[in-house]
């Protein structure tokens, strides 16, 4: 089987997974064959599955406006960065916001995620969100304030790539609204901007 197909397949067998029986929505996907740029969210939320992408309503719009403060638009982003996520459907409502996929979730979904780097090689991830960098951080203790507005480097199933991290743009995330907070925000903008990867994707004149 030719790379094509297999990240067709791929696309299929996520499409059609239903591994999580309390999941409430259907897969969304962002997957874009050999992008060297990944971003990682947390779930889709209610809407995403209507639109069929990820961060299509609220959260979206406050995150292509921090990728628009650096030059990147919304279209351009998803047509050049895999837009994955450490779980692929809706995990349907909580109390307070949307519901955390548990481990048994995470674990379940883990295997496309794992596809994608394997298959692409990216250099660079972009973690959105508290359950995404989990993924990716050694310190399970750290808080935002830890990581966001700076770049790490990790062996990510057997891929040697950098991550930089941005919290989670729902407006239900009080830490983003505060002084510290957005200055932190704007410096892991900044380093994204000036990703080698980054650079060559959306700035170099080709």
């Amino acid at each position: 089987m030719n790379d094509s197909k297999k990240f067709k397949k791929h696309i299929e067998t996520l499409l059609h997974c239903r591994l999580c029986p309390d999941m409430v929505g259907k897969p969304v996907h962002g997957c874009i064959p050999g992008a060297k740029i990944m971003s990682i969210g947390q779930a889709p939320g209610i809407h995403e599955e209507k639109f069929g992408r990820p961060f299509a309503y609220t959260a979206g719009k406050t995150l292509f406006k921090w990728f628009s403060s650096i030059g990147i638009e919304e279209e351009i982003y998803r047509s050049k960065v895999n837009m994955a996520a450490v779980c692929r459907c809706f995990p349907g409502k909580a109390k307070s916001g949307d519901r955390k996929p548990n481990p048994f979730e995470v674990q379940n979904c883990s295997r496309y995620i794992r596809f994608e780097v394997e298959f692409n090689q990216p250099e660079l991830i972009i973690p959105i969100g508290k359950l995404a960098i989990d993924q990716l951080v050694e310190d399970p203790k750290y808080k935002l304030d830890d990581v966001i507005g700076k770049k790490f480097k990790k062996n990510f199933y057997g891929v040697e790539l950098d991550w930089i991290p941005l919290p989670h743009p729902s407006g239900l995330n009080v830490w983003n609204h505060s002084p510290e907070a957005k200055i932190l925000i704007a410096k892991s903008l900044d380093l994204i901007r000036k990703h080698p990867a980054v650079k060559r994707e959306f700035f170099s004149k080709k």
